[in-house]
């Protein structure tokens, strides 16, 4: 189904932020910078589309930048994938220290775990297909990554198809999705890990967040639990961006936070710290604010 979003239903004083909701509701949770002297009437129109679980967002925009740093990344309980294609004009993208300067023809793909930025230098067409990291085998696009050649184009030429048919529903909007994944699997580039460390990277994820509430889930018990070394282990979680206590900390976090946001007054804060592996409340507490800039208390019930 398609919600279509528009600058003109809103008074001119009001646009600026109207835009930055409507930015971060239909792109995952972004901070937002728009240029006020620039004419607001570029900033038109935000369609999103959902395909069976997947987004598929066609945007226009004046110049602008933004950012996803620890707040916006708590923000978000899912991994999602994004594909960003630029139809006009061009956007500079930087993430994990790699800039891009994306134009039309090329896709470029990123992840939502990792703090990322942009830049959008003047009017600007695009469309941006988010996709669930569970909908995908592969654990390729853990960086920013620019997608070329002939599976690219079909990729971009079916999600141009499909954004130009309205409204989908039932099993077309799921054959549509499926087209999609395959395609963008087939997009990706062969340096991706290779199979049997996309397996055991998975396996230990998994193990991860099925262990969540254990108070003794760390590095060495993980280790153990699939047979590896300790340093195969970190090498494993480097090679990611992470370190394995890091990561375990930023699931445990989104996962008490999820259940923050849940929560009546019948529950403690300390009881859900306690439940997520946290020895006591002030420890999580300090945790919680370093991760999303505020207090556990602030998310209770939002």
């Amino acid at each position: 189904m398609a919600d279509t979003w528009t600058l003109a239903q809103w008074p001119a004083a009001e646009r600026v932020d109207a835009l930055r909701h409507a930015i971060d509701r239909t792109h995952l949770p972004w901070d937002l910078d728009v240029d006020r002297d620039a004419d607001p009437r570029a900033a038109a129109t935000v369609t999103e589309r959902t395909l069976d679980g997947l987004r598929l967002v066609d945007c226009t925009t004046t110049a602008c930048s933004g950012r996803r740093g620890r707040a916006e990344i708590g923000r978000t309980p899912e991994e999602h994938l994004g594909v960003l294609m630029v139809l006009d004009g061009h956007e500079h993208v930087e993430q994990d220290g790699r800039r891009v300067v994306l134009r039309a023809g090329r896709s470029l793909l990123w992840s939502s775990t990792r703090p990322i930025r942009f830049a959008v230098p003047g009017a600007l067409r695009k469309r941006t297909l988010l996709v669930p990291r569970s909908r995908l085998a592969t654990r390729a696009g853990e960086h920013l990554t620019v997608l070329d050649g002939p599976a690219n184009r079909l990729l971009v030429e079916h999600l141009g198809a499909v954004a130009g048919l309205g409204d989908l529903t039932g099993p077309t909007a799921a054959a549509a999705a499926t087209a999609a994944l395959e395609l963008l699997s087939a997009a990706l580039p062969d340096d991706a890990p290779d199979g049997a460390e996309r397996l055991r990277w998975e396996r230990v994820r998994d193990h991860i967040e099925e262990h969540l509430t254990d108070p003794d889930l760390r590095p060495q018990a993980v280790a153990a639990a699939h047979a590896v070394s300790l340093r195969a282990l970190y090498q494993l979680f480097e090679r990611r961006g992470e370190t394995v206590s890091g990561y375990i900390r930023r699931r445990r976090l989104a996962r008490a936070r999820a259940e923050l946001g849940r929560s009546g007054p019948g529950t403690t804060i300390a009881e859900i710290a306690h439940r997520w592996g946290f020895a006591d409340q002030a420890a999580f507490g300090r945790a919680f604010r370093r991760q999303y800039g505020c207090p556990p208390s602030a998310v209770r019930g939002s």
